[in-house]
């Protein structure tokens, strides 16, 4: 399945050679419903500072999320997704996607094997007028096993909430750095978007009508060599 080629949109002079991609009907709609009855409690989603601590920027972030830890979802996930993502199974400094981890096309530097989802699941609840402004995801760096992130993945749960407002807005969008250019991945119920964690400005845009629900994880790889 082809990733996105960012050559071809109005991205590509920054965004050339970096790593993003679009898999629909990953899950289905049953599944779905089966993992949005995973989350229990939610509450503000907040942005990270420094450490473990996040606080709350309702003008940055405006949305409610829950935290769920589940070893046996992120599995399944994988399993699912594994096969779909080939060209990243491993990730070397002079392979196609070397810019995932760093410069690319460097001779020198440390080769990445895909291993497992984050068992860390945010669970994300968009209603109207929730937003979450332009940004680029944080790498999880587990120094203890030589694991890092690189990669963000995002299921779209929904097309219409509980009570059958079909979803309008709530578009994961892709910028330019300066904010001129962009595009859209819209949310539809199953779907995967999958896209390196360096570099790659993108935003969560305003819902107009319904509820957005998404479940965010990250690919984790393994340092090989």
């Amino acid at each position: 399945m082809p990733s996105i080629d960012f050559s071809q949109t109005p991205l590509a002079s920054n965004y050339s050679g970096f790593y993003a991609k679009v898999l629909d009907d990953v899950f289905t709609l049953d599944e779905c419903k089966e993992f949005m009855k995973l989350p229990a409690e939610w509450l503000p989603a907040g942005l990270s500072t420094s450490g473990p601590t996040q606080t709350v920027h309702r003008n940055f972030r405006n949305s409610d999320r829950c935290l769920v830890f589940d070893k046996r979802t992120a599995d399944k996930i994988f399993e699912r997704l594994f096969r779909l993502v080939q060209e990243i199974h491993e990730i070397a400094p002079t392979g196609g996607y070397g810019l995932i981890t760093g410069k690319a096309g460097r001779k020198q530097g440390p080769t990445w094997k895909l291993v497992e989802v984050n068992e860390r699941l945010s669970f994300l609840r968009y209603g109207p007028g929730h937003y979450f402004k332009p940004h680029c995801d944080g790498l999880i760096d587990r120094e203890d096993v030589q694991q890092k992130s690189f990669v963000t993945l995002h299921l779209y749960l929904n097309e219409t909430d509980e009570d059958g407002t079909i979803l309008k807005g709530g578009a994961t969008r892709f910028w330019t750095p300066d904010k001129k250019y962009f595009m859209d991945v819209e949310p539809k119920v199953g779907r995967v978007l999958i896209f390196q964690q360096r570099m790659l400005v993108h935003s969560g845009e305003e819902v107009v009508d319904g509820i957005k629900y998404t479940m965010r994880s990250d690919f984790m790889f393994q340092q090989v060599s």
